[in-house]
This record gives structure tokens, sequence and C-alpha cells, in this order.
């Protein structure tokens, strides 16, 4: 008896994603099964919550909501230890000069407006100001502006900026979406000039960060297969990459291999495609997050989760039907979309869908770099061809509010 235990525990932990110890990147896990798989008869189930449910959301739970608790590190350790970009680093031949906009002042309190697609207007004016001080850390020829940018970066964590309000009141209180996307520009500009701070800088901005990315990584929604709870992984990833925690790396690894279990073979999102209107939207919003986690852990590792596949589907298949939908909308909207009143109608309906999802699309070109044989490269190509190619190229921006904070040019060489 006791022998066949031994064996059962053996068996556990050799199907566990987190039973060898993580020392390097050579030791995180892209292949294992994750924990919280569906069954088969549940996976076809929430495939087909379009044909059960009578409007979005109203179906049984197919994968709870789950965040995760990352560790808080000590002054010492940001102190001790240096920072490394997880970005594709420029040539200085192919870099230019550039000029930042006026600096925000830091937000120190957040008053939400919580209705359904409400924004802060103070929030999107720092985002944008830290997606360009992104875009210009990454082809700015200046040391002027990389100080500039650090002084803004320093200020903000002296503030204690976003200490108040930057969680919503309902479910379990998660971090709120566009505060999430402002923490990400201010997380993505950090670390594309991450080996710029020295030790009496990082011991400044790197517990505020902690701080931030800890909020965001403990929240959840009612459904795993979010794309908000992607856009929670793809902060996490970033941070664990920039300073060196692989088990936060290893913990976005895990959302994505799950994220392909939950996919269907057409490469749709099941929770997404069912919100009418912004069924397209918000499918996009998944794969694209999905994308840019398999596309930096590719750049920075060298690891390749687009080799991740369940029954002959991976993120591949994401690609396909994203194209589908900005080819042909209002066909592709329907196959999946419902009745969505309070999470979907006031932008669009279900036979004639928001197409705001086009514009921001252009991470697909990310893809294409990564893929050049695809088989429908020509289609994005064509559809994109004026940001294709081009070292230096514009913030994306979708409407009616943005979807990343990232623009692809920063995920890939």
């Amino acid at each position: 008896m006791k022998k066949i235990f031994v064996i059962f525990i053996l068996l556990i932990l050799t199907n566990s994603s987190y039973s060898k110890n993580l020392n390097s990147y050579k030791d995180l896990d892209l292949t294992t099964k994750p924990k919280k798989v569906l069954s088969e008869s549940k996976t076809k189930a929430m495939w087909n919550i379009h044909e059960t449910a009578k409007e979005c959301f109203e179906h049984p739970e197919f994968g709870k909501g789950f965040g995760y608790k990352l560790k808080k590190q000590k002054e010492d350790y940001f102190k001790n230890n240096n920072w490394v970009s997880p970005f594709y680093n420029f040539a200085e031949q192919d870099k230019h000069k550039v000029s930042l906009k006026r600096a925000p002042k830091p937000l120190e309190i957040i008053k939400l407006n919580e209705s359904y697609g409400e924004e802060v207007l103070e929030a999107n004016s720092a985002t944008d100001y830290f997606q360009e001080a992104a875009y210009i850390g990454r082809v700015g020829n200046s040391d002027e502006n990389i100080n500039e940018i650090k002084s803004v970066l320093l200020d903000w964590a002296k503030k204690d900026a976003l200490r108040k309000g930057i969680n919503v009141s309902w479910g379990n209180k998660p971090v709120d979406w566009q505060m999430m996307v402002l923490i990400n520009s201010i997380l993505t500009t950090t670390a594309v000039i991450a080996d710029t701070f020295d030790a009496e800088e990082r011991k400044i901005l790197g517990p505020w960060l902690n701080k931030l990315v800890r909020k965001v990584a403990k929240s959840s929604w009612m459904n795993r297969q979010d794309n908000k709870a992607y856009l929670t992984s793809y902060i996490t990833l970033i941070w664990g990459l920039m300073i060196d925690d692989l088990k936060a790396v290893q913990h976005s690894i895990e959302v994505v291999k799950l994220a392909v279990h939950d996919m269907r073979p057409d490469g749709s999102f099941p929770i997404d495609t069912q919100r009418s209107g912004m069924g397209l939207k918000y499918n996009s919003d998944s794969y694209g997050y999905l994308l840019m986690m398999a596309s930096l852990l590719k750049d920075a590792t060298g690891k390749d989760l687009f080799n991740y596949e369940v029954d002959g589907r991976s993120l591949h298949n994401g690609a396909d039907f994203v194209i589908q939908g900005i080819m042909d909308p209002s066909k592709t909207n329907q196959k999946y979309a419902i009745s969505c009143p309070g999470a979907g109608d006031r932008w669009g309906s279900i036979e004639k869908p928001s197409t705001s999802f086009v514009k921001s699309s252009t991470y697909l070109m990310v893809y294409v770099s990564k893929f050049p044989d695809y088989k429908n490269s020509d289609i994005v190509v064509k559809k994109y061809n004026e940001t294709y190619n081009n070292k230096y190229l514009p913030k994306i921006k979708s409407e009616p509010s943005r979807v990343f904070t990232l623009h692809p040019m920063l995920i890939s060489n």
C-alpha cells in the first residue's frame, strides 16, 4: 500500500507544471497539461453556449476566474538585482530624434465611473503619454529623453500614484480594466528602458510597481476565458521577465495553455464571442494578449508557446478567426453572438458589430513577421500595408476605447 502511495505521489509530481525548480529559462514548462482543464463534455458545452443561453453570461460557469499571488519583493531585491528588458533592442542606426509630449501629473486617487463603457479622461491622457514614452524608449536616440521618462516614472513612484480607487466595487473587486491598461503602459515603459535604472532608482520604482502588479495579478473575473484575465497575465509576464520572477512567467504560460484548451477549433473564444455587437472586438482583445504573451516569451527566452497544441488547435487558429472577422464582420459575428444588453449591445448589434477591433488588430503583423509563410499573410499585409515593414510604426488607437497599450513594434523584431 505504501509503495502504491509513493508511485501515486510521483505521478502527480511528474504531471505538475511546478514540480521542478525554476532556475533558468530552460526550466520553464511549455508542454505539460495545465491544471483546471475542463472535461471534454464541459468544453463542448462551453463551445455551444451561444445555442443554449438566452443572453450573454446566462449560462453555467465554465472555468472559474482565478488570480495569482505575485511575490512581494523586498527593497534590497530591487537594489541588488539588475532589471532586464524583455523587448528587442533597436540598433543605434535605426533610432531617430523624437520629442515627448507634456508629462502627466501623478494620478494619486482615482474616482471610477463603473458604468459599462465609461472611462476616466485623466487616465487616458496618462496612458497616451506612457505609450509614447515606451515608443521613444525604443527608437529615440537621445539620453535626454530617457532621463525625462525616468524622471516621470520616479515622480509617480514617489507620489505613490494609483494608490487608491483602481479597484471596482463588484465581484472580487479586481483592478478596473482602464486602470490595468494604464498600469500596463507604465510597466511597458519601465521594461523598455529597464537596464538604464541604477540601484537607487530601482529601489524607488520597484516596490511601487510591485504593489500595482500584485493588485493586477490578484484580480479575477467570473470566467477565466476573459480578455481582462489575459491582459492580467500579460502584465504579470512582463514583470516576471523584467525582474527574473520565473514563477510569475510560468503562471502566464499556464494561462496561455489553458486558453488553447478552451478555444474552439476555429480559433474563437466562447466567452467573448457571445457579447453581441462587441463579440469580435473582445475576441480580438483576447487573442491579441495571448499572441503578445507567446511572442514576448519567444523573443525573450526562446521558448515557443506557438507549438502548444490540443487536438489540432493552437494559437495559430486564433489568428485565422480574427482575420475572418476582419474580412466579413457581420457573418463572422453572427456565428456566436447573442443578445448582450449590459456588455456588448451598446456599441453594435449581432448583425452589425463594432469594427473598432480592425485598427488594433495590427498586432497580426507580429504573427506574420514570425510566420512569413502563414496562409493568410497576404491578407494581413494588404490590410495593413501602410505599417508593414515600417520601422517607425505610428501608435494605434481603437474606438470607442483603446485595446492595447503596447504597439506591435514593441513586441517583436
